[in-house]
């Protein structure tokens, strides 16, 4: 009953990971890699399934308050609908990723929330970077 799930876990793992293309020098390095790459493709298989099983489930487990605010700012207005819950924040990584949520396609694999995802870190820590204090150099 769960072989999908473990197939499409272990896609994330190879696909958006790429874990078959790591070249690092230890064992210990290569273990540590993977153990840090497992917790990223739970991440993505279980937002994936979790927005499936429970799309009206609160998006505070998920995503933190900056990721919150730059999803609904990077939502175009006609998408900025009044409930916003997982299933809300899911599509809008998923637009992130290349998903076109028009209203005949199906709801977002893993892939495009990969992809999202990738582009949300970076959102976020530029919003990071723009609100923190210049440094200065003595």
């Amino acid at each position: 009953a769960l072989r999908w799930k473990i197939e499409t876990f272990f896609r994330t793992l190879k696909t958006g990971c790429r874990i078959e293309e790591m070249r690092l020098a230890t064992a210990d390095r290569l273990a540590n890699c993977i153990a840090l790459c497992c917790v990223v493709a739970w991440r993505v298989s279980w937002l994936t399934m979790l927005s499936r099983e429970a799309p009206e489930a609160a998006p505070t487990a998920v995503f933190t308050e900056t990721e919150r605010h730059m999803l609904e700012q990077a939502t175009p207005e006609r998408k900025r609908q009044a409930p916003r819950n997982l299933d809300f924040y899911v599509r809008a990584v998923a637009r992130l990723g290349g998903y076109l949520d028009r209203a005949s396609d199906t709801p977002p694999g893993t892939t495009v929330i990969w992809r999202g995802f990738s582009r949300l870190a970076d959102l976020v820590e530029g919003a990071r970077i723009a609100t923190s204090p210049p440094d200065t150099y003595g």
